[in-house]
C-alpha cells in the first residue's frame, strides 16, 4: 500500500450502482435483481431507516459471524454470470462475506466501508451457472456482522461467447508480458522498479498494487483531513469540467508521460475503460488522474469499494494481487457515466478474450 507520494501530482499535457448488460453477439444477456428483503435470512432483520435503498428496504446482518441472506435466482442461459451486490456499510472497517453458489463458496469480497449508511456501493462477483434455478448465500465471516444488503443482480451470459467476462476469463489471457514500457515501475516510492507495462492486442496490462487516490472534488471521503496527500483537482475533468469525484468514480491513475512509458503514444486518454481484477472479481473504471512518472498501481476511493479493498486514503489499498488491462481506443463521454464504462468495458473485454 502507499507509504509515500509526492505532494505535487504532475497533470497529463493532454486531457480533455447498478450493472448495465452488454449485448452479445448472438443473444442478449439477461438481468434480473432480487431484492434482499424477500430473500430467505438467517440472524438479520428487514429495515427501511437509511435513504437510498431499492425496493421496500434493506437487510440489517445480525452482527454475528454466520448471519446470511440466501437467494434463489433463476438463470435463462448457462454460462458466465456476474452477481451484483448492492450494499451500505457506515463503518470504516470491511464487513466481508463469504459468497456460496449452490453451497460452494466462490468469493469472499471485503465489503469496505462506503463512508454512511445512505451510501451505497456495488461489489460484484463471477462465476458459472447452468441454466436453471441457484441458490447465492451470502455469509458473514466476522463478528461485525455483514453490510446493509440492499439486493442482488444477476446478469447471465446471453449465449453465443457474449455476456460479462469472468476474471479468470480476463486473467487467462495476461499470464505473460510483452513489455511495451522502456523501463519498469515501483508500487511505492520507496521500493525498486518491478512492474512493468505490457502489450497485448488492443489493450496495455500491468500488475500491480493498488494504492488509494482520493483526489479531485472534496467529499466527507475525500478531503485534507481524511488524505494527507489530497490536491483538489484530477488530470481529466467531468463534462461541466469540474475535478472527478473519487469517492463516486471508479477510476484508475496512469502515470505521468515520461521515457520510461507514455500512455498517449498508445491510444490511452483520460475517460478510457480500464478492467481491474482483484480476489476473483472484475470491476470496471475509467483513466481519471496521472500520478508519478516512476510509481504505478493506483485507483479512486469508489474504485477500491467496488473490488472490496479498505479505501481509506491513509491507510487502505491492497500490497499486490491487481491487474489493471487498459483498452486502446475506448475513451467514453461523459467520463463520469458509470453505466456506460460498465456496458462499454464488458464488450471490449469480450472481444479482448476473442482476440487474444
Amino acid at each position: 500500500m502507499r507509504t509515500f507520494r509526492p505532494i505535487a501530482l504532475a497533470l497529463a499535457l493532454f486531457g480533455a450502482a447498478l450493472l448495465v448488460p452488454t449485448a452479445a453477439t448472438t443473444a442478449v444477456a439477461a438481468t434480473t435483481t432480487y431484492q434482499a428483503e424477500s430473500a430467505a435470512r438467517t440472524q438479520g432483520v428487514v429495515e427501511s431507516n437509511h435513504a437510498g435503498f431499492t425496493g421496500t428496504g434493506f437487510v440489517n446482518y445480525d452482527n454475528v459471524a454466520g448471519s446470511s441472506v440466501t437467494f434463489t435466482v433463476n438463470v435463462g442461459t448457462a454460462g458466465n454470470a456476474a452477481l451484483a451486490f448492492r450494499f451500505a456499510n457506515g463503518t470504516t472497517v470491511n464487513r466481508p462475506m463469504s459468497i456460496a453458489v449452490d453451497g460452494t463458496t466462490v468469493a469472499t469480497p471485503q465489503f469496505a466501508g462506503t463512508g454512511a449508511w445512505t451510501t451505497w456501493n456495488t461489489t460484484t462477483v463471477n462465476a458459472t451457472l447452468s441454466a436453471g434455478s441457484h441458490t447465492i448465500k451470502t455469509t458473514a465471516t466476522t463478528a461485525n456482522g455483514g453490510p446493509n444488503l440492499d439486493s442482488l443482480t444477476v446478469t447471465d451470459s446471453g449465449g453465443g461467447g457474449g455476456g460479462a467476462p469472468t476474471a479468470s476469463e480476463l486473467l487467462a489471457k495476461v499470464t505473460s508480458c510483452s513489455q511495451i514500457s522502456n523501463g519498469t515501475y515501483k508500487t511505492d516510492s520507496e521500493l525498486g522498479r518491478t512492474i512493468p507495462v505490457c502489450g497485448k492486442n488492443g489493450a496495455v496490462f500491468w500488475k500491480a498494487d493498488l494504492d488509494i487516490d482520493c483526489d479531485g472534488l472534496r467529499t466527507s471521503q475525500c478531503n485534507e483531513n481524511t488524505d494527507p496527500w489530497f490536491q483538489p483537482d484530477t488530470a481529466f475533468h467531468t463534462s461541466t469540467n469540474q475535478p472527478l469525484n473519487a469517492a463516486q468514480l471508479p477510476y484508475v491513475v496512469v502515470p505521468s508521460p515520461s521515457s520510461t512509458w507514455d500512455y498517449r503514444n498508445f491510444q490511452i486518454a483520460g475517460g478510457g475503460v480500464v478492467a481491474v481484477i482483484y480476489n476473483n472479481q472484475v470491476s470496471y473504471a475509467v483513466v481519471g488522474d496521472t500520478g508519478p512518472v516512476d510509481i504505478i498501481g493506483e485507483a479512486s476511493y469508489a474504485a477500491a469499494v467496488k473490488l472490496g479493498i479498505n479505501p481509506n486514503p491513509a491507510n487502505g489499498g491492497t500490497d499486490s494481487g491487481v491487474t489493471y488491462i487498459v483498452f486502446k481506443n475506448s475513451t467514453i463521454n461523459p467520463i463520469e457515466n458509470q453505466s456506460l464504462a460498465t456496458s462499454r468495458g464488458q464488450e471490449l473485454a469480450r472481444t479482448f478474450i476473442n482476440n487474444n
